[in-house]
């Protein structure tokens, strides 16, 4: 079996040798500590700006970057523009702004319905009998006001890191980096291992007013994408505490269901250094016209 090897500034991976869990483990060993808790990777330091088109270019007629309510063509760089259009092309259109989930969740506290709806340019809302949690393009609230740290992992793996807020982001700007493509989910050690395998990118999003780095749409991201399906598998995020302790979130997206050629994560769920601590399972997806943004006030 042919080796091949990608390099970035400080990093050296021999791909179908090495797990995603070796790609994140290199890069947090030589990580900058950013204030006390963010972690930022050799892989942000040097990537591609997303959301602009080069100097030579024509701007868009369409941009969410300067204003507009959907994703235009220059607002991803290739690579992403394409998965996107594997998932179904949703968030380009104004009849297709909006993606809904409705499902149960499971966590420490049970199992209950609850819904997930996404909306172009950024809006997003949770919802479930006695909780409702929503961001409005600057700021996350319930109706209690702010989240509790209970609502932190709900917020972040079912609504920041949705796989179309993930192209929103990135559609809005920052720096998307590809790390490098046939990564392995295991140890890369079984010569048996037959998949899957993922193209590996880091994400570090460019500073939104409101919003305090380091917290869920400001923090810098893996992003995991299936080879076979090329749709997205993982975002994860590395931390580093003051005290030099490494957490490790992971947000996965699993048995994509496909209706009326839009392709829904079919089951979600969050893991807390290797611990699931809450799943998503879902029941009902659909796409459509954007609501009315008051939708989004707790």
């Amino acid at each position: 079996m042919i080796k091949t090897r990608v390099k970035t500034p400080s990093t050296v991976v021999s791909r179908n040798s090495k797990g995603i869990a070796g790609i994140v483990t290199a890069c947090s060993r030589r990580c900058v500590v950013v204030g006390l808790t963010s972690v930022l990777c050799a892989s942000f330091v040097v990537g591609q700006s997303a959301g602009a088109p080069g100097s030579s270019q024509s701007a868009p007629a369409i941009s969410i970057s300067s204003g507009s309510k959907v994703i235009g063509p220059g607002d991803l760089p290739g690579n992403f523009r394409d998965l996107l259009k594997q998932m179904g092309n949703r968030m380009t259109s104004d009849t297709a702004a909006q993606v809904t989930l409705a499902g149960t969740i499971t966590d420490a506290n049970g199992s209950r319905p609850a819904q997930i709806l996404v909306q172009s340019p950024g809006y997003l809302s949770y919802q479930e009998s006695a909780q409702h949690i929503t961001f409005n393009g600057t700021a996350a609230q319930t109706k209690a006001g702010q989240l509790t740290s209970g609502d932190q992992g709900i917020f972040e793996s079912l609504l920041a890191d949705f796989p179309d807020m993930i192209f929103l982001q990135v559609a809005t700007g920052g720096s998307l980096r590809r790390i490098g493509s046939h990564f392995r989910t295991d140890d890369g050690v079984a010569r048996s291992y037959s998949g899957p395998y993922w193209t590996l990118f880091a994400f570090s999003p460019k500073n939104r007013p409101g919003l305090a780095r380091a917290t869920p749409l400001q923090e810098e991201i893996f992003i995991a994408v299936d080879e076979q399906t090329e749709l997205m598998a993982e975002v994860r995020t590395v931390v580093v505490s003051q005290a030099g302790q490494r957490n490790v979130t992971q947000t996965q997206f699993s048995n994509w269901i496909q209706q009326n050629s839009q392709w829904f994560p079919g089951k979600i769920v969050r893991l807390e250094n290797g611990k699931q601590v809450l799943s998503f399972q879902t029941l009902n997806a659909g796409v459509g016209p954007a609501s009315d943004p008051a939708v989004f006030a707790p």
